[in-house]
């Protein structure tokens, strides 16, 4: 049966399921908060992966993921204690009643002051309601507020990548594409910001509003605003509920980034979490430490702090940076066509349907990888103190599926005690041009398995000396 919304039995229903519906936003808010949770640290996992292979666009894409996910937990948790204080207050109301404030026995003044301020038992009850169910319906209406500015980044980014096709027919065509659009686009987005920031301020002028409603008909396909548009005007006409929508997202990235920059300092020079040095070991680049999903190497790893075999396993993490250092090592190597960046590409296509394990590399890609690889070896070294150790490298992926190089250095006539790993290579400055650096250092401790019985093992004297005594 169609229902006629303008019919009576229609609103009816409307009010009836309006007056129940608190019993839904709980329902509602427990499974999403459960699922938030659930999937919070998942996501998280992607994200760090993201930044730790350079993948900007990916990056962004998560974390923003990630910020909306932190603004409905905290929406929600805060729309199920109100609520749950809102049937708090209705149970209390069926036991006493209306405020008597006469009865409290206050002085005259504070009587008033409670009256005028207070009000009644029931005007506390309707502000309850009606503050959860703003904050119910703007939790939800945030989802896709960030759908939105997805698919904003989106489309930007899938022009983009079709107008760089313009550069192998002509590259003054393409940078003229590429700008206009850019510009174009640019301005676009920012007058649908001013508009959204400022709750319809570009709708209000009789001439903006004409030259503005060509934009707002197009980002509103692009933002999908015409799916949940109603949502909006309704949520907008409320002046308060208004303004938390606007501000909700300012505020919780302010709140953020405040909270990660305060803390307490427990030492004027010792600084905690601080990249892996001579002097500092971050556990980051020991993989024997990465034991919660959320930890990953940075940039390069060893298997533990102390190492007992006589060979030392190197993982190195790659990063695009690395592949221009290699093409300008050896030009021959770089492709006509450079196929890095967002694409659809055969071997994703096979992946994805499960047929990895089909072997679809030729012979020439076999040729090209090897030289690649002797190439990274030419220009990436390892040395321990002061001595170079030759590398031969193989490409891998790591138990945390990071994609990078491995490669084993033979240390068995290496002292025992403190050793300092340091990798060297091309770093890129900001000028584009790379420079020959230590890149990372990372400290480790040699102590072979089969000498533990020949050694002695020191002890601290109580007068602060260094005793030997024969280990057993």
């Amino acid at each position: 049966m169609k229902n006629d919304y303008q019919s009576a039995d229609f609103k009816k229903l409307l009010d009836k399921l309006q007056q129940d519906s608190w019993q839904l936003e709980l329902i509602i808010s427990g499974f999403a908060i459960y699922g938030l949770f659930v999937g919070f640290e998942p996501i998280e996992v992607e994200s760090l992966k993201a930044v730790k292979n350079n993948e900007a666009l990916g990056s962004f894409f998560i974390s923003n993921t990630l910020n909306s996910m932190s603004i409905l937990i905290m929406l929600l948790l805060t729309h199920v204690v109100l609520r749950g204080l809102w049937i708090g207050a209705i149970g209390l109301r069926y036991v006493s009643g209306e405020i008597e404030y006469k009865k409290l026995n206050y002085s005259e003044k504070f009587t008033s002051f409670l009256e005028k301020k207070v009000g009644s038992f029931d005007q506390y009850i309707s502000r309850l309601e009606n503050i959860c169910s703003s904050l119910f319906a703007l939790a939800f209406l945030m989802i896709f507020f960030f759908i939105s500015s997805f698919m904003v980044v989106g489309v930007f980014t899938l022009v983009t990548h079709y107008l760089e096709g313009l550069e192998s027919i002509s590259k003054g065509v393409h940078t003229l594409a590429s700008w206009t659009f850019n510009i174009v686009y640019f301005f676009c987005v920012l007058l649908v910001l001013i508009d959204f920031l400022g709750a319809g301020l570009l709708k209000r002028n009789k001439l903006i509003s004409k030259i503005y409603f060509p934009i707002y008909r197009v980002f509103s396909y692009i933002t999908l605003s015409f799916l949940y548009r109603p949502l909006v005007y309704n949520f907008l006409d409320q002046k308060k509920a208004r303004w938390l929508g606007i501000l909700i997202v300012p505020l919780y990235l302010l709140f953020s980034i405040f909270a990660s920059a305060y803390g307490r300092s427990n030492s004027n020079y010792l600084v905690v979490d601080q990249n892996t040095s001579g002097i500092y070991t971050n556990k980051e680049n020991y993989e024997d430490q990465l034991i919660e999903e959320t930890e990953l190497v940075r940039f390069v790893s060893i298997p533990s702090k102390v190492i007992e075999k006589p060979y030392l396993p190197i993982f190195i993490g790659f990063n695009a940076w690395m592949e221009d250092a290699v093409f300008e090592n050896d030009s021959t190597l770089l492709p006509k066509n450079d196929e890095r960046g967002y694409g659809f590409r055969l071997d994703r296509l096979i992946a994805a349907m499960g047929r990895s394990s089909i072997n679809i590399t030729s012979a020439e890609s076999l040729g090209f990888q090897k030289r690649y690889l002797e190439n990274f070896g030419k220009i990436f070294q390892f040395h321990i103190d002061s001595m170079v150790y030759k590398s031969e490298f193989g490409m891998t992926a790591n138990k945390k599926d990071r994609f990078g190089f491995e490669t084993y250095l033979d240390i068995e006539n290496l002292p025992k005690g403190k050793h300092l790993l340091r990798f060297i290579g091309p770093d890129r400055q900001p000028n584009g041009e790379f420079v020959t650096d230590t890149l990372i250092t990372i400290p480790f401790w040699y102590f072979p398995e089969n000498s533990s019985g020949n050694t002695k093992s020191e002890i601290p004297s109580s007068e602060g000396v260094v005793e030997q005594k024969p280990s057993l």
